[in-house]
């Protein structure tokens, strides 16, 4: 089942990404990762952490023979420059690629972290080293804190940034977006559905419509859906081939139901 879905550039990186990824952590096996590759997406993001390491071998064996016509993504947790390099290997290893296009610094959640990995023998001197080196196309930066994210971004040194987004966790539009578009940060966006959290009530928006409020927003280029359940990634990637605009009634429909949702401690 192939959808047609819509592609935009990347920010500054100038890849053309499906506007919907897979990420990674989620899915069992190759065969599933093949199965919606095969449904037109073109963007996998992983992780050395994910299921310590199985992630990238299970993916790099759903991508045998397809690598050049997909953007390969995954992180390290490491600060310091040595160790960077050490899960960038393994990481190249396991995915059993040459390079790796995006190359992220996971979870830059503390001042503390990120003043290590953005200085003198950190991990971004390993990561822009193996970038000149050619293991490495562009470098992104990831976390779950906005403002610490925010910092990150501004400093100009990423030409990525991943972060959670929705319709009920919106903090991200006046701190990582506003540095994002300030900086040509290609935007990669996880949690559309807060885990899937947004669709507890009995009475929810269907479950395109959470990516598509993601994908309206201005600075933002992708989001990603791990493969926890393949009926309902094809779901949302056949209505975001089907349309992605949403009237300005939806949007604000999809906001109060989120608030509601914050509000009352659902998404905790």
């Amino acid at each position: 089942m192939r959808y047609n879905l819509p592609q935009i550039v990347l920010g500054r990186t100038g890849l053309k990404v499906t506007r919907l990824g897979i990420g990674g952590a989620y899915c069992e096996s190759a065969d599933i990762y093949r199965t919606a590759i095969d449904c037109g997406i073109n963007y996998i993001d992983t992780a050395r952490t994910y299921k310590d390491g199985d992630d990238e071998k299970v993916i790099g064996q759903a991508i045998k023979g397809q690598r050049d016509k997909l953007i390969l993504a995954s992180k390290t947790t490491k600060r310091d420059a040595d160790g960077a390099r050490a899960e960038l290997e393994i990481s190249l290893e396991l995915l059993g690629i040459d390079y790796i296009d995006i190359y992220q610094l996971h979870h830059l959640n503390t001042q503390p972290e990120r003043e290590q990995a953005l200085g003198s023998g950190g991990a971004l001197e390993a990561v822009q080293k193996a970038r000149d080196e050619g293991l490495v196309r562009f470098i992104g930066v990831t976390g779950h804190d906005w403002i610490q994210i925010q910092a990150a971004v501004a400093t100009g040194f990423f030409d990525t940034v991943l972060c959670w987004y929705n319709c009920a966790m919106r903090d991200a539009e006046d701190t990582v977006f506003a540095e994002a578009l300030n900086h040509n940060t290609g935007v990669v966006i996880m949690n559309a559905t807060r885990t899937d959290k947004l669709l507890r009530r009995k009475k929810h928006p269907d479950i395109e419509q959470f990516y598509r409020y993601v994908l309206n927003h201005k600075a933002v280029h992708i989001t990603i859906r791990g493969l926890r359940d393949i009926e309902s990634f094809y779901k949302v990637a056949s209505g975001i081939s089907d349309h992605i605009e949403l009237t300005p009634r939806e949007k604000s429909e999809l906001e109060a139901y989120g608030a509601s949702m914050k509000e009352s401690g659902e998404l905790d």
